[in-house]
């Protein structure tokens, strides 16, 4: 069965956002709206991440998950027509606009919850901020059992948004430290290559 890797999400999240950079850039400072638009409207951000990765999506939070992106055959059949109960799930997705009030809690939830991928999207202030949050969040997970397979899965992955130059930053854990995503565009194609 296909996963889909931090790779993968990390574009169609680039590939998304580059498409939406304008609207992006008028709500980046009225929170509420922002995240609205990330993950609850009928036209989220999300939604089009799940579309480029040929999932569902289902954006509200999923037992305090922001949002969860499935296959079909992820629900759990012989249920109650439009109800939501799902049996797996590929993605776990958890958004955050406010750096500083404990990325611990949405770290410590990903790590307790079963799916291919867990990703944290936040937006620090500067990159010191960030560099030191990095460390923390390193030190939490590091510090459990499936520290080991998180790791050899590339299976977390955060998301660091920073409005000045619209520019997203990828980190991948790994048990010696984080492996960080840069994505060049080649002007000729349109394509972002991972180095």
């Amino acid at each position: 069965m296909e996963t889909i890797s931090a790779y993968q999400f990390f574009q169609a999240w680039l590939d998304t956002v580059q498409n939406r950079k304008c609207d992006l850039l008028k709500l980046w400072r009225q929170p509420k709206d922002y995240t609205y638009y990330i993950k609850g409207s009928d036209n989220s951000v999300m939604e089009e991440v799940a579309q480029r990765l040929n999932l569902q999506c289902y954006p509200l939070d999923y037992y305090s998950i922001d949002t969860i992106l499935y296959k079909p055959e992820d629900k759990t059949p012989g249920i109650k027509h439009n109800t939501n109960w799902f049996r797996d799930i590929r993605v776990a997705f958890e958004h955050e606009n406010y750096f500083h009030s404990g990325l611990y809690q949405e770290v410590s939830h990903l790590l307790i919850t079963h799916c291919d991928l867990k990703v944290l999207v936040s937006y620090p202030d500067d990159e010191q901020d960030a560099i030191a949050q990095l460390q923390y969040l390193h030190h939490i997970i590091s510090g459990t059992r499936q520290s080991k397979v998180i790791s050899d899965n590339e299976s977390f992955l955060i998301i660091w948004g920073y409005e000045s130059d619209f520019e997203w930053e990828g980190y991948i854990y790994h048990q010696d430290d984080w492996k960080r995503i840069v994505c060049v565009q080649h002007k000729e194609d349109k394509k972002y290559i991972n180095y």
